[in-house]
């Protein structure tokens, strides 16, 4: 039973990061093309004149990707180890709440949205600072171990 969960477990995994890959792979070449669209469009309306309506979709695709990145590395991880990493873990949750700030605006003035994600980009930056300081990454030792 336990050869089977294994087995399962890594087959899963696998399949979790075949299509981790596929979507980071769809999103680099959405960027990558609704970077040159943009460029065009802002070109031939505002000139060199900075226009922040072209950079929005850019900057939330960005991060979308530093995201499913971050996923995927936090699957690999724990497929080879059986170890969750924390700090990934937080590091994801950080980037998820600035893509939002991001995806709201300027035009969102609802003040209670505002401070609930400044009350929960406080608590996730004070969580990584706490489990970056008082713990050790036992990933990072071995990694370190092997290079030496």
């Amino acid at each position: 039973m336990i050869k089977f969960t294994n087995r399962f477990e890594k087959l899963v995994s696998a399949i979790l990061l075949g299509f981790g890959m596929v979507i980071i792979a769809y999103q680099v070449v959405q960027l990558i093309w609704n970077t040159i669209k943009s460029f065009q469009q802002r070109f031939s309306e505002t000139g060199l004149d900075y226009a922040p309506e072209y950079t929005k979709t850019i900057a939330i695709l960005f991060f979308n990707i530093l995201l499913m990145m971050e996923i995927v590395q936090t699957i690999k991880v724990f497929s080879h180890n059986h170890i969750i990493k924390v700090r990934v873990i937080l590091i994801v949750c950080l980037i998820a709440a600035s893509r939002k700030i991001l995806e709201l605006g300027e035009g969102h003035s609802d003040p209670m949205t505002m401070f609930a994600l400044a009350a929960l980009i406080l608590s996730l930056a004070a969580g990584y600072f706490l489990v970056s300081r008082y713990t050790s990454d036992p990933v990072e030792e071995t990694e370190t171990n092997e290079k030496v």
